[in-house]
């Protein structure tokens, strides 16, 4: 587990994406509170066949308010997803993490293929297009499918 190739791609001024190559980890940091400005997520991406774009199902939500005045954030068990799956974690408006689901013999284990850091577009909906990502070659969201 570590660096084996790094790359950085300036979008626009304000977006930046880190994709790096071979970095595996046990499983992802994901927030833990909820934030209605920040608006964390945890979310896995599919392709849209019709329109090119990446379609998010989140796998989070606002959860249960405690006597500190926060809300949790529910996150569902991640590691029961199939392998192959591509894991969208969003801390706050400005950082986000992309991950795919592989197994290292039977352990399910996260490989890091890259951060998103600085302001979305605003015409995207707030969504991070991560295709400068996943067209390196090595991994496609295209060629995934969910069992």
């Amino acid at each position: 587990m570590g660096y084996s190739e790094r790359m950085t791609i300036q979008l626009d001024y304000s977006t930046r994406i880190d994709t790096v190559i071979d970095y595996v980890i046990r499983r992802p940091a994901v927030p833990r509170w909820w934030d209605p400005v920040a608006r964390p997520h945890v979310a896995i991406i599919l392709p849209d066949n019709h329109s090119g774009k990446e379609i998010r199902y989140y796998l989070s939500q606002c959860g249960e308010k405690l006597s500190n005045g926060k809300s949790l954030l529910d996150v569902v068990d991640i590691d029961t997803l199939p392998e192959g799956t591509l894991l969208e974690v969003r801390f706050n408006a400005t950082r986000a993490n992309l991950y795919q689901l592989e197994f290292v013999g039977t352990i399910p284990c996260w490989r890091w293929l890259g951060r998103s850091e600085g302001l979305p577009d605003f015409d995207s909906d707030d969504s991070i297009y991560w295709d400068h990502v996943l067209d390196t070659g090595t991994y496609s969201p295209r060629d995934m499918i969910l069992a």
